[in-house]
C-alpha cells in the first residue's frame, strides 16, 4: 500500500510539472486593454471562454449559453501562442454567474431578445391581416377578449406540451385555427423581431407568405375567409423560441 502512494505521489508531481511548463510555454500575451466606460449588453454565439487572458484554462464551450444575457465590460487585445493577434470581450452574465474571456468574433453587440409585449402583438398582427382583408374587399375581424383568453391558452401549452399538444378550442362553434411556432436554430439563436409590434406584423407577413414564400399556404384561407368574423390570438415566447395560436370563428 505504501508502495502504490509513494508511486501516485511522484506521478502527480511530475505531470505536475509537465503541465506548469507547457502552459507557461503555450500562454498568451496582452497587448492592449481598453476599459469600457458603461456595460455593453451582448450575447455570444459559440466558442470558448477563458478564465484569464493568458489563454491556458478554458472554463465553459459558450454553445451552451446562447440563450444567456451577458455584459462586456473590456476588450483585450492579446498575442497568441501562435504569435498570431486577437480580441477577446471579458463577458459577465447578467446574474454574475458565468465570466471569462471570450474571442470578439462570438459576441455580439446586443441582447438577442427582450420580453415581447403580447398585447403588441395581438393589436400589430390583427391591424395587418385587416389590412390584408381589406385589399381584398373583406370586412375586418373583430378581436374578442373571450377568443384571445382560448387561443393564449392553447399557444401556452404548446410550450408545456412539446409534441403532445393537442388543441383545445372550448366549445367555440365555427372554429378555425392557426398553429405556429419559430424557434430559433442555435446557429443563429435571435428573434428577427426588435418589439411585440414587429412580432405581430411578422407573423402576419410569414402567414400570407411575402417574407416565407416557402411555407405551407394554410393559414391564408383562414385568414382572408368570407365567413370568418372574430378573432382571438394566443402567443408565448420563451427565450428564442414564439408560439403562436390564432383561433377564427363566425359566430
Amino acid at each position: 500500500m505504501a508502495l502504490s502512494v509513494s508511486a501516485l505521489t511522484v506521478t502527480a508531481f511530475v505531470s505536475g510539472s509537465t503541465t506548469s511548463a507547457a502552459a507557461k510555454s503555450k500562454s498568451a500575451k496582452v497587448l492592449k486593454t481598453t476599459n469600457y466606460k458603461s456595460k455593453h449588453k451582448v450575447h455570444v454565439r459559440g466558442g470558448w471562454m477563458y478564465s484569464n487572458t493568458k489563454l491556458t484554462h478554458k472554463n465553459h464551450h459558450m454553445t451552451k449559453y446562447l440563450y444567456t444575457k451577458f455584459y462586456a465590460t473590456k476588450k483585450v487585445t492579446v498575442r497568441q501562442a501562435n504569435g498570431k493577434k486577437a480580441t477577446l470581450n471579458y463577458l459577465r452574465s447578467k446574474n454574475g454567474k458565468v465570466k471569462g474571456y471570450v474571442h470578439s468574433t462570438y459576441v455580439w453587440n446586443r441582447w438577442g431578445y427582450g420580453k415581447y409585449s403580447v398585447a403588441a402583438y395581438r393589436k400589430s398582427a390583427v391591424a395587418s391581416i385587416n389590412q390584408d382583408r381589406a385589399d381584398q374587399g373583406l370586412p375586418a375581424l373583430k378581436e374578442t377578449a373571450k377568443l384571445d383568453k382560448i387561443a393564449q391558452r392553447n399557444s401556452d401549452r404548446m410550450l408545456k406540451d412539446g409534441k403532445k399538444f393537442k388543441v383545445n378550442v372550448e366549445g367555440t362553434p365555427h372554429a378555425g385555427w392557426i398553429i405556429d411556432d419559430y424557434i430559433a436554430p442555435k446557429s443563429n439563436p435571435i428573434v428577427h423581431y426588435k418589439n411585440g409590434s414587429q412580432w405581430g406584423e411578422g407573423s402576419d407577413n410569414s402567414w400570407m407568405r411575402r417574407s416565407d414564400i416557402n411555407r405551407d399556404i394554410g393559414a391564408i384561407p383562414y385568414l382572408m375567409s368570407k365567413k370568418h368574423t372574430r378573432i382571438g390570438l394566443g402567443g408565448t415566447q420563451h427565450g428564442e423560441a414564439i408560439y403562436m395560436f390564432v383561433l377564427l370563428s363566425n359566430d
